[in-house]
């Protein structure tokens, strides 16, 4: 990428100034999600077979697992490129996630256009998240306030997802795009998450495989690894931001006992809760 791409040592967010080697390169990028602001010119790519075109002011969003091909820029495109995990992006909208996952994953609401205002916010949050990649990884807080930064404009973004969403036409949903819709809703709406994918088919009323099958068409996830990517979330902000004792959050998240809690952790974050928790205080 020329040198042009500036690295973040937790792996989950990502700045790229020249998207001339995106194509090539997005291979290293099958779990991101891509937040492509236009500046200048005008962009063409397929997004999974579809050809999209975008132009200045208008931000292009990219689930992971989509397949981009087919590039094409106007010769005084400029932009500017953020790449973000879902863990991330997860994590800091939380309860929020809603609206995220409305318009990326159910809507597929890949072109969106910023008003003037929101172009110069988001120029500014971008400026700033990569004045802080550069800051020493040693100085105090760098994780946090780069998190903060990031959360701030994900919320900024989700105000213009939201108002594109209600400002939609009322176009009859496909019946997968329904249900699909109805797993996440009602995913982030369960306190205990952690549950097989036929406790949440049989309350949609449809077999295991097609609830499974449907996540697979709409998101390139399967369910099990939605109810995943929640339950890690909710084991994330419960060790890090309350003060139950492990025990208690291992009964809340509906864990069998505090040994299988402890090893679901070491699994997913690579440390014991007690250590996570050390590290969030």
């Amino acid at each position: 990428m020329n040198n042009s791409e500036v690295g973040y040592t937790d792996g989950d967010v990502m700045i790229i100034d020249n998207v001339r080697h995106l194509e090539e390169q997005y291979q290293r990028l099958p779990s991101q999600n891509l937040i492509i602001l236009c500046c200048k010119g005008r962009m063409q790519l397929d997004v999974n077979g579809r050809t999209l075109r975008f132009g200045e002011n208008e931000v292009l969003f990219s689930s992971p697992g989509a397949m981009l091909s087919g590039f094409m820029f106007s010769a005084d495109f400029d932009c500017k490129i953020l790449c973000l995990s879902n863990r991330i992006i997860q994590e800091l909208l939380r309860l929020n996630i809603e609206t995220w996952n409305s318009a990326v994953y159910v809507r597929r609401m890949n072109i969106v256009r910023l008003p003037d205002e929101e172009v110069t916010q988001f120029s500014l949050y971008y400026a700033l998240i990569c004045h802080k990649m550069t800051a020493p990884a040693e100085r105090p807080y760098s994780r946090e306030t780069m998190q903060a930064i990031i959360r701030a404009l994900l919320f900024d973004l989700c105000v213009v997802l939201e108002s594109q969403l209600t400002g939609q036409p009322d176009v009859r949903p496909s019946s997968g795009r329904t249900l699909f819709d109805r797993f996440l809703s009602m995913l982030a709406a369960e306190s205990v998450k952690r549950r097989p994918v036929s406790y949440y088919a049989g309350h949609l009323a449809v077999t295991p495989k097609y609830l499974t099958m449907v996540c697979q068409h709409h998101s390139n996830k399967a369910a099990s690894e939605w109810i995943n990517q929640y339950v890690v979330e909710d084991v994330r902000h419960a060790l890090k931001c309350t003060t139950m004792s492990i025990k208690e959050i291992s009964d809340s998240l509906g864990f069998v006992n505090i040994s299988h809690f402890g090893s679901y952790v070491r699994r997913h974050f690579g440390m014991s809760p007690s250590k996570i928790r050390e590290e969030a205080s």
